[in-house]
C-alpha cells in the first residue's frame, strides 16, 4: 500500500521538474516579451566608416554607428583622413561608408569612382548645405558689447571688397587684403580662386589657402576672438557658423546654367553665387552587395542643415561632449526623424540607456584639463592677442625681406654663393660642385621661387633656434640643477607631437609664416640644447685647468677652449636642428606657410603623385645641401692635411 501510494507522487515531482526545466529554457533560448531576437551583422569585420575631419560628418558617422553597433550587431570603427584620400579608399574598398561627399567639392575623382562602379550612393545626408564668402557682423555693424565699431558699413556684396581691402590686409603682402580661400586643393578652392579672378579682385587681394579645415576655423575663431576683420570661404552646416556671428556676402543669383558657363570659361562668364549642395552619403559597392539590410538603413539616412547645426551647437554649448554624445542626444530628442530610418524591431534595440565608456581609472578622480586649458587659451588670447600679433608682424617681417632678397637675386648667384660656402666648410672643390648641381635639380624642377620661400623660413627657424639652443646648451653644460630642470622639459619638446604645438601658434600669430616658424623652432631646437650640452661636458678637464691656472677667466675658458673643442658636437647639433626644420615643411603647409610642403600637400590632396614626387625630390635636394655643409663645418676641416 505504501509503495503504492508513492507512485501518483513521484510522478507529479517529475511533472514539476520538466515543467521547471521548459520554463528555464525558454527564459534563457526565446526572446523576451516585447523584444526582438539579438540581431547577427551582415558582415563579420568591423563597418568602416571615414572619419573626414569636420564636425558635421563626425557627427553623422557617430549616429550610423550607433544604429549598426545597437540596431544591427555590428561593430564599427572610423579611419581618419582628408576627403580625397578617403574617397579613394572608398573606391578600394579599404573604406566602407563616407556619410558625407560634398560633390561639388570632389566632382573629378567621385564620378571616375562612380563611373569605375566601385562606388554607388546612398542618397542624401541633408540637401541644403551652404558655403559662401563671410566677414564677421562687427565689420559692418560693429558690436556695442565688445567695444567694436564698424569698419565697413558698406559692406554687403563680394564686390564691395574691392574698396575695403586696406581693412584685410595682408601682413605678408602690405600691398594687397588677404583672402582666406577654401582648403587646399580642394574644388571649392579652385572655384574661389576663379572668383577672385572674374570679380577683379585678384588685383586687391591675396589668394591664401589654408592646408586644413582645422587651421581654416582656427585663423576666423582667433580674428574673432580678438575683434579682428576677416574675410574666409566658409561652409554649413558648421559649428564655426554656429558659434560666431557672421554674415554671407552677397553674389549675383545662382542659376546651373551660369554656374556651368562660368566653371567652364570663367574668362568670358561672369561669377555667381555658390549653389546649395546636396550631400549624400557614399559607399563602398561591394559592402553594399554584402549588407543590404544595412545599405537600406543608409538610404532612409535623411537630416537636413538646421538639425545637424543644432547637434553641433549641442556639442558647442556643452563643453566635453563628443559628437557621440551629440548623436546619443539626438536619438533621445529626435525618434520623430530616426524611426524612420529602420524597423520597429531595429528602433526597440536602439532605445534604451546611454552605455557607459569603460574605463579601468575611477571617473571620479579625473579632472577636465582640457576645459580649463581651453577657457585659459581663449583668455589669453583676447588679452594678449594684440601683443603676439604685434610681435607676430615684426618676425613676419624679418621672414619676407630675406625671402625677397632670396628672390631678387639671379638664381646663379644664390649657387654660386652656396657653392662658395661649401667649398670654405670643406676646402675641397668636389664638394661646392655637387651642392651647386643639386641646387640647380631644383630649378630644372621649376620649384625654384616655391624652394626659396622654404629657405627663406628654414634660414630664420635654424637662426632662432640656434640663438635658443647654444645659451641653454652653454647653461645647462655649466649648472647641474639647470640641467636636471630642462632634461625634462626636452623630453617633452621632443615627445609631443609637432601638430600640437600648432594650435596655440595658430590661435596667436593667426595662419602663414610666424606660426610655422614659432613651431619649427620648439620643435628643432632641443638637439642642438643638448648635443652643446653634450660638447661642452666631453672637454678635457685637464686643459680647462691648465687655462685656468695661466689666469683665464670662465668667460675666456668658454670662448677660448671650451667651444672650439666641442665645436664637432655643436656643429652636429646644428645639423640636426637643419634637419628637423627641413622636416617641419610640410606640416608647416598645413598652416598656409606655402614653398615646397605646398606641393607635397596639394599632391597629397589631390591624389597627384607626380607633383608630391617632384616636391618631395626638391626637399631631398635642400636636405642634402644643408647636410653637407653643416657636416663639413663639423669636421672636415679639422682632418685637412698640414701644409
Amino acid at each position: 500500500m505504501a509503495k503504492g501510494a508513492r507512485a501518483p507522487y513521484d510522478a507529479l515531482m517529475l511533472t514539476r521538474l520538466l515543467f521547471a526545466l521548459a520554463a528555464f529554457a525558454f527564459s534563457v533560448l526565446a526572446p523576451r516579451a516585447g523584444l526582438a531576437a539579438d540581431p547577427v551583422c551582415a558582415i563579420e569585420r568591423p563597418v568602416m566608416f571615414g572619419g573626414l575631419d569636420w564636425d558635421s560628418n563626425a557627427f553623422a558617422t557617430e549616429l550610423a554607428r550607433i544604429v549598426l553597433e545597437r540596431g544591427y550587431g555590428c561593430e564599427t570603427d572610423v579611419l581618419p583622413g582628408s576627403t580625397l584620400p578617403l574617397i579613394t579608399g572608398l573606391g578600394q574598398g579599404d573604406i566602407d561608408v563616407i556619410m558625407e561627399v560634398w560633390r561639388d567639392n570632389v566632382t573629378e575623382p567621385w564620378n571616375e569612382a562612380l563611373e569605375a562602379g566601385t562606388v554607388v550612393s546612398l542618397g542624401t545626408n541633408f540637401p541644403d548645405a551652404i558655403q559662401g564668402w563671410y566677414v564677421p557682423r562687427y565689420v559692418i555693424e560693429g558690436d556695442a558689447e565688445r567695444g567694436i565699431e564698424a569698419t565697413a558699413p558698406g559692406l554687403h556684396a563680394v564686390s564691395d571688397l574691392k574698396e575695403h581691402w586696406q581693412l584685410f590686409r595682408d601682413p605678408e603682402e602690405p600691398t594687397k587684403g588677404r583672402f582666406y580661400n577654401c582648403i587646399l586643393g580642394w574644388s571649392c578652392e579652385e572655384q574661389s580662386t576663379r572668383k577672385l579672378k572674374g570679380y577683379g579682385l585678384d588685383r586687391f587681394y591675396t589668394n591664401f589657402r589654408p592646408g586644413t579645415g582645422a587651421a581654416l576655423a582656427a585663423a576666423i575663431a582667433s580674428a574673432y576672438q580678438r575683434g579682428e576683420p576677416i574675410v574666409a570661404y566658409y561652409w554649413g552646416p558648421t559649428w564655426l557658423l554656429g558659434a560666431f556671428d557672421l554674415v554671407k556676402l552677397d553674389e549675383p543669383d545662382y542659376s546651373p546654367e551660369a554656374w556651368d558657363a562660368f566653371n567652364a570659361d570663367p574668362e568670358h562668364n561672369p561669377p555667381v553665387a555658390f549653389p546649395t549642395v546636396e550631400v549624400i552619403i557614399g559607399a563602398n559597392a561591394a559592402f553594399v552587395d554584402k549588407s543590404p539590410d544595412i545599405a537600406a538603413f543608409l538610404r532612409r539616412y535623411e537630416t537636413t542643415g538646421q538639425m545637424v547645426s543644432e547637434a553641433l551647437a549641442f556639442m558647442q554649448k556643452n563643453e566635453g561632449t563628443t559628437a557621440r554624445d551629440a548623436a546619443f542626444n539626438f536619438i533621445e530628442t529626435r525618434d520623430d526623424v530616426w524611426r524612420q530610418w529602420v524597423s520597429p524591431d531595429v528602433a526597440t534595440r536602439i532605445t534604451g540607456e546611454q552605455e557607459e565608456v569603460e574605463k579601468s581609472f575611477p571617473v571620479t578622480l579625473e579632472f577636465p584639463v582640457e576645459q580649463w586649458v581651453n577657457h585659459a587659451m581663449e583668455s589669453f588670447v583676447m588679452a594678449y592677442g594684440d601683443a603676439f600679433q604685434t610681435a607676430s608682424n615684426v618676425l613676419l617681417r624679418v621672414i619676407v625681406a630675406l625671402e625677397s632678397l632670396l628672390k631678387t637675386m639671379p638664381w646663379w648667384l644664390v649657387v654660386l654663393i652656396v657653392a662658395g660656402i661649401a667649398f670654405h666648410a670643406s676646402r675641397r672643390p668636389l664638394l661646392p660642385v655637387a651642392l651647386a648641381a643639386t641646387l640647380f635639380l631644383i630649378g630644372l624642377l621649376g620649384l625654384w621661387n616655391l624652394a626659396v620661400q622654404t629657405l627663406a623660413l628654414m634660414i630664420v627657424s635654424v637662426f632662432f633656434s640656434v640663438l635658443i639652443g647654444l645659451p641653454a646648451g652653454i647653461a645647462m653644460s655649466a649648472n647641474d640643477i639647470a640641467r636636471r630642470i630642462m632634461l625634462p622639459v626636452l623630453d617633452a619638446m621632443q615627445t609631443l607631437p609637432s601638430f600640437v604645438y600648432l594650435i596655440p601658434a595658430l590661435m596667436l600669430f593667426g595662419l602663414g609664416k610666424v606660426p610655422a616658424l614659432f613651431a619649427t623652432v620648439i620643435y628643432a631646437t632641443p638637439p642642438l640644447i643638448r648635443l652643446v650640452d653634450l660638447g661642452l661636458r666631453t672637454v678635457d678637464r685637464a686643459l680647462v685647468e691648465v687655462a685656468a691656472d695661466l689666469g683665464a677667466n670662465p668667460r675666456r675658458q668658454l670662448l677660448d677652449i671650451k667651444l672650439p673643442l666641442a665645436l664637432p658636437n655643436i656643429m652636429a647639433g646644428v645639423n640636426q636642428t637643419t634637419m628637423m626644420a627641413l622636416s617641419m615643411v610640410v606640416i608647416a603647409s598645413m598652416i598656409g606657410a606655402r614653398g615646397l610642403g605646398e606641393e607635397v600637400l596639394l599632391g597629397i590632396q589631390r591624389l597627384d603623385i607626380g607633383r608630391g614626387l617632384v616636391a618631395g625630390v626638391a626637399i631631398v635636394a635642400l636636405a642634402i645641401v644643408f647636410d653637407r655643409i653643416t657636416q663639413a663645418y663639423g669636421g672636415t676641416r679639422d682632418r685637412l692635411p698640414p701644409r
